[in-house]
């Protein structure tokens, strides 16, 4: 499966955004959801909180019923930076 950067931004703005430090895997999948676009698999979401985990962006919190996640230090300065590139253009 390939890494899509733009899926990594979408995933990062979810958790930032989102009205709780932590989202649930479904809360994730759910937020990086389009309107009129094709809907993104748990499978491809959760392929990229995993490496996103390795990268040192998202952390995972087990639960008893569900995952749940939460952007990290790092993750924030990543989507500040991506911001801050999208400013230049």
């Amino acid at each position: 499966m390939q890494r899509e950067f733009d899926l990594v931004v979408t995933i990062l703005g979810g958790l930032r955004d989102a009205p709780a430090a932590w989202l649930s895997t479904a809360e994730v999948v759910a937020a990086v959801q389009h309107p009129g676009a094709d809907a993104i698999s748990e499978e491809r979401v959760l392929h990229h909180l995993h490496i996103m985990e390795d990268a040192g962006l998202v952390t995972r919190m087990d639960a008893v019923v569900d995952t749940r996640w939460r952007l990290t230090w790092t993750g924030y300065d990543t989507l500040d930076g991506d911001e801050d590139d999208d400013a230049d253009v």
